[in-house]
């Protein structure tokens, strides 16, 4: 039986940078039925495309009036370092991402106060290790949502 999992997809928009980082969860599956597990991972791709559709049309239309196209610039399926990515989201802030030995888009995200520190929180999580994430970090400033902000939030913001 798979775990759930806390998915961190981060996508830019071109021409003008802007970015989001939508968490999703990913539910539990059976390691045997791979019915089950398409299933858990369509879940998961669908949250995914509500929350980048909500923030489209919600605040990225009403911000920018330029044409966007947008694309996945990173993902990870780790936990992060910092509290700020395990909190609720419709906010904005900085998220730090360095590349890992995996490449394109499987990074290492987190929040700290300065590049330092988020290497330091790294190198606190064995299982963050294990991916051999690359220096240097870049910091993005992101807007956040999460599957678990609730429909009604989305809806009447």
């Amino acid at each position: 039986m798979s775990i759930p999992i806390a998915i961190f997809r981060l996508f830019s928009y071109r021409p003008c940078g802007h970015e989001l980082l939508v968490r999703v969860r990913r539910p539990a599956a059976s390691n045997a039925d791979q019915g089950a597990l398409d299933a858990a991972d369509d879940f998961a791709d669908s949250a995914t495309v509500f929350l980048r559709t909500w923030w489209e049309r919600r605040h990225l239309q009403r911000e920018c009036p330029h044409q966007h196209t947008s694309s996945l610039v990173a993902e990870m399926q780790e936990e992060p370092v910092g509290a700020d990515l395990f909190g609720p989201g419709l906010r904005q802030f900085g998220v730090w991402v360095a590349a890992t030995k995996y490449g394109t888009p499987w990074m290492v995200l987190g929040t700290a106060s300065t590049e330092a520190e988020f290497w330091q929180r790294v190198q606190d999580d064995s299982d963050l290790l294990d991916l051999d994430p690359q220096a240097p970090a870049e910091l993005h400033r992101v807007y956040f949502l999460t599957d678990e902000d609730g429909r009604s939030s989305l809806t009447h913001s």
